[in-house]
């Protein structure tokens, strides 16, 4: 619990993973993971995905906040904002009332694709997951100013914190209906790894005397096979929940999901298409889960400045863990009786359309997705220039509208020779990066990357 409000708390610069897409690639025929993006499509080859390796990729997302908002270079190494070399005024000007944080993971442990008559087959076994949040602009007041006079209040609203992680095992069909429509869909048998779910309607701080008096009322849920949780006292010798043990680690829910999409030629060489992706569900177990209610009292001595100043090195990792003890103090949740719970996932919503000129050699499409996250449904708006030249290689630029506050651009590119499919690409190509290759000034990033060996090329109804 406490590991995933701090993440959210300092970004997903720390919990970049697998983007369950790769907008750009929407409309690359020869790609094969537009599959993934609508079940409708069929790449130009099957494919047997190198296994680890078909798909990997790393993406966050936020309503504005940069990780460089977050993470400051001083004095020739790397501090969080937390850092008295970091003026509270200048730091908290960047931040929103309300700083959305969203990030995914999603990566093929085996996959394949291969045609049938006019049928596309597709078989997969991958592991996904999404962390998101809501983080309010006064939980960083309050941790960064660190104390004030007696009488001193803060009121944090609405945080929230939702993390799920889950295996699938999937298996797609696709077929045209004629010269014009084309439809397809995937079933997905979903094995949950975890889920955890932390909300504080409010939590209140009142300086009195040398420590704060917090009131919060709030709730978390957690599932993890073998979850234990581990006990501490405060002042007032009432219980609360201060960490985890894990045993016997495995399956800890079971759900289903589906996919379903089509395409649809208007023209020769323009074509409309949508879908809906992981619109589904998870039931975890009540032997998994634990509940806790924040409701009550309590003190609380403040956040230490600097944070990791008492480690030998005050490293990053020294910082991060400084600040994980400090929250640890912060959120008190007392054990409320487990019970079975069903989660859904956070599906997407994609609506395309391309037209095509040079036989087919040049598209350009304009892509909306939406990701519904929660709390907050996120939608981005992708142009891209689609560029077909010969039939082993494609390459596509695009920019998206609404994250990337005219700083990043996208791109991608498919070799694809008899022998291997190779496929690189990101939506938010940083134009500006730290020495640890952080993107500092994009409140979005994303990279991706595949390989897998060309099976037999589809003959009839290409697109």
């Amino acid at each position: 619990m406490k590991k995933f409000l701090l993440l959210a708390c300092l970004s997903c610069g720390f919990l970049t993973a697998a983007a369950q897409q790769l907008r750009t690639a929407y409309f690359m025929d020869k790609a094969t993971l537009r599959t993934s993006m609508n079940p409708a499509f069929r790449p130009i080859r099957g494919f047997v995905a190198i296994p680890a390796a078909g798909s990997v990729s790393a993406m966050y997302a936020s309503n504005g906040m940069a990780l460089g908002d977050l993470f400051y270079r001083t004095d020739g190494r790397l501090v969080t904002f937390m850092d008295p070399s970091v003026p509270a005024e200048s730091f908290l000007r960047r931040l929103k009332t309300n700083n959305q944080l969203n990030a995914d993971i999603a990566t093929e442990i085996v996959s394949a694709g291969w045609f049938s008559g006019h049928g596309f087959w597709t078989i997969g076994i991958g592991v996904k997951g999404t962390v998101s949040g809501n983080v309010p602009k006064s939980l960083f007041e309050f941790m960064k100013y660190g104390s004030g006079p007696e009488g001193t209040t803060y009121d944090i609203k609405k945080l929230h914190v939702y993390a799920d992680f889950y295996v699938d095992v999937s298996v797609g069909y696709s077929h045209p209906l004629n010269g014009r429509w084309t439809i397809g869909g995937k079933y997905k048998f979903l094995v949950g790894a975890g889920n955890a779910d932390v909300y504080f309607n409010n939590l209140h701080a009142v300086m009195n005397g040398d420590a704060w008096r917090i009131t919060s009322e709030g709730y978390m849920s957690a599932s993890v096979q073998g979850l234990r949780p581990k006990f501490s006292t405060d002042k007032n010798d009432r219980e609360y929940i201060d960490g985890f043990d894990y045993h016997s680690p495995g399956a800890a829910g079971y759900g289903s999901a589906i996919d379903f999409g089509a395409t649809f030629k208007v023209l020769d060489n323009f074509t409309v298409s949508g879908a809906v992706i992981d619109f589904g569900f998870i039931t975890w177990s009540k032997r998994s889960t634990v509940n806790g209610a924040a409701k009550g009292d309590f003190d609380f001595d403040g956040f230490d400045l600097p944070i990791g100043d008492d480690q030998p090195d005050n490293s990053m990792s020294d910082q991060m863990d400084d600040l994980t003890g400090n929250l640890q103090n912060l959120f008190h949740f007392s054990e409320t009786p487990s019970r079975s719970r069903t989660t859904l996932l956070r599906s997407t919503i994609n609506v395309g359309a391309e037209y095509s000129v040079a036989q087919n050699r040049v598209g350009f499409g304009l892509l909306s997705s939406t990701r519904i996250y929660k709390p907050k449904i996120y939608t981005e708006l992708t142009a891209s220039v689609n560029y077909r030249p010969i039939d082993w290689f494609a390459a596509t630029v695009s920019y998206s509208f609404v994250h990337s506050a005219f700083k990043t651009f996208g791109f991608a590119l498919n070799f694809s020779p008899s022998w291997i499919n190779f496929f690189v690409g990101s939506d938010y190509m940083f134009t500006k990066v730290n020495p640890q290759f952080i993107p500092i000034k994009a409140s979005a990033a994303n990279l991706y990357f595949g390989l897998s060996v060309p099976l037999r090329k589809e003959r009839q109804c290409r697109r």
